[in-house]
C-alpha cells in the first residue's frame, strides 16, 4: 500500500499472521488499541504472531514500511508472538505517546506451537523506546545506514491483564553498523554485540554482553 492515510481506534493498525507480508509506502499510520482482540494478553499497535487456526501457512511474517509517519497512541508499538518475524524500518517517522514507550515486545502470548522470534532491522531510521524480549523467546537486532536507538533491551514483562510474562532476558543479538549509534536510557543485558562499541553511549547506564560489563563511555 502507497500513499494512503490509516487509522485504528479499537485494535491494531496491521496484523500479520503466519507466512503473509505487509508493505507500507510513504504511509500515515495512526493507532489506538483500545481492547484486546481474541487470545491476546497485550495491546499493540502493530502484531506479527500465528495462531495455527488453519487460515494462515506456517512461515516468516514480514512487516516493511518505507517512510511516512508511524504513530501509537496506546501501548507495544510492536508485538511478536508465537512466530518468526521480520520487521523492517526504513527512514519512518515514528511517534509513540504510550507513557511506557515500547517499541517492540517478542514474548509468549497465549498462542503454542512455535518460537518466538523477531528481526528488526533499522536502515536511516531512529529507534525510541524499549525493547522487551522475554527469557524463552529471541531477537536480532540490526541497525544500518547511520540509524540511531535511543533505549534499552530487558526481559521484565507484564501483560495488559497485571500477569508476569517474563523476569528475564532471551536471546538478543544487536549489529551496530557503520556511523550507527545506540544511546542507553538503561542496563540492558544482551547475548552478542558486533560492531564498534564507542559508538554506545552509556548515559550512566551499563551494557552486559554474555555476563560480562562491556566497556562503554
Amino acid at each position: 500500500m502507497s500513499d494512503a492515510v490509516l487509522t485504528s481506534t479499537m485494535s491494531e493498525g496491521a496484523v500479520i499472521e503466519g507466512k503473509n507480508s505487509i508493505t507500507l509506502n510513504n504511509c500515515q499510520m495512526t493507532v489506538s488499541n483500545t481492547q484486546r482482540n481474541s487470545h491476546a494478553q497485550f495491546l499493540d499497535g502493530i502484531m506479527l504472531f500465528q495462531s495455527f487456526s488453519g487460515d494462515a501457512a506456517t512461515g516468516n511474517s514480514h512487516f516493511t514500511m518505507n517512510g511516512g509517519t508511524l504513530t501509537n497512541r496506546q501501548g507495544h508499538l510492536f508485538h511478536v508472538t508465537n512466530t518468526n518475524a521480520i520487521i523492517t524500518l526504513n527512514g519512518v517517522k515514528m511517534v509513540n505517546d504510550d507513557p511506557a514507550k515500547v517499541l517492540l515486545s517478542v514474548c509468549a502470548d497465549g498462542w503454542n506451537g512455535a518460537d518466538n522470534k523477531a528481526t528488526l532491522n533499522a536502515v536511516g531510521q531512529h529507534l525510541d523506546g524499549n525493547i522487551l524480549v522475554g527469557s524463552d523467546s529471541e531477537l536480532t537486532l540490526t541497525l544500518s545506514d547511520g540509524s540511531t536507538f535511543t533505549g534499552s533491551i530487558g526481559g521484565n514483562i507484564t501483560n495488559a491483564a497485571g500477569d508476569t510474562v517474563s523476569t528475564g532476558t532471551g536471546k538478543v543479538d544487536v549489529t551496530l553498523g557503520n556511523n550507527c549509534t545506540w544511546n542507553l536510557t538503561g542496563d540492558t543485558h544482551i547475548t552478542s554485540f558486533t560492531g564498534d562499541a564507542s559508538r554506545i553511549k552509556s548515559n550512566g547506564h551499563r551494557l552486559f554482553v554474555n555476563g560480562k560489563e562491556m566497556n562503554i563511555q
